[in-house]
């Protein structure tokens, strides 16, 4: 009876771990880096300068503690925005990318482009670093999915491709 209750407690115990390690496969979230494929590969370690006016503004969910503000342009959270305003960019400030990854949430499966980088504030005299989201991924009744790009903060006009990018 002692060797039954042993055994059935190993197994309780193996069955946990098993069910905790599938768990946390499944919910962790994948990302990958996408900088040297177009479009990014254009704009990455180089300087882009602002065409319209940018803001700064607090993020609490950062995807990274270096890079813990959002830079908006209208784009995401809008310009009127709730989160807290730290510093608005005028046109012509320059803008250097860190990095870019595509990131897929363990929950709903959507799949976000993230832009990493810096900015100087000369008002502010003071370094922010930022994410920013860019581009709409099109899966819903696509045979093969596709990502399109708005209008950035650095651009004067938006690409009009279809761009082809695996996500994670």
């Amino acid at each position: 009876m002692k060797k039954i209750a042993i055994g059935c407690g190993i197994f309780l115990v193996l069955v946990i771990g098993t069910v905790t390690l599938l768990f946390y496969i499944l919910t962790k979230p994948k990302y990958r880096n996408v900088a040297n494929e177009k479009p990014f590969s254009e704009i990455l370690s180089q300087k882009i300068i602002t065409k319209r006016p940018t803001l700064i503004l607090n993020y609490d969910m950062p995807k990274y503690k270096d890079y813990s503000y959002h830079l908006e342009d209208g784009n995401s959270f809008g310009m009127e925005s709730d989160l807290q305003m730290i510093a608005e960019i005028p046109t012509g400030t320059e803008v250097e990318i860190d990095k870019i990854e595509i990131h897929t949430n363990w929950v709903s499966g959507s799949s976000t482009i993230y832009l990493f980088g810096n900015i100087y504030s000369e008002e502010k005299q003071e370094n922010y670093s930022f994410q920013y989201t860019w581009g709409d991924y099109h899966l819903i009744y696509e045979d093969h999915p596709y990502w399109t790009f708005e209008l950035a903060f650095w651009q004067d006009k938006p690409l009009t491709e279809k761009y082809f990018i695996d996500v994670p």
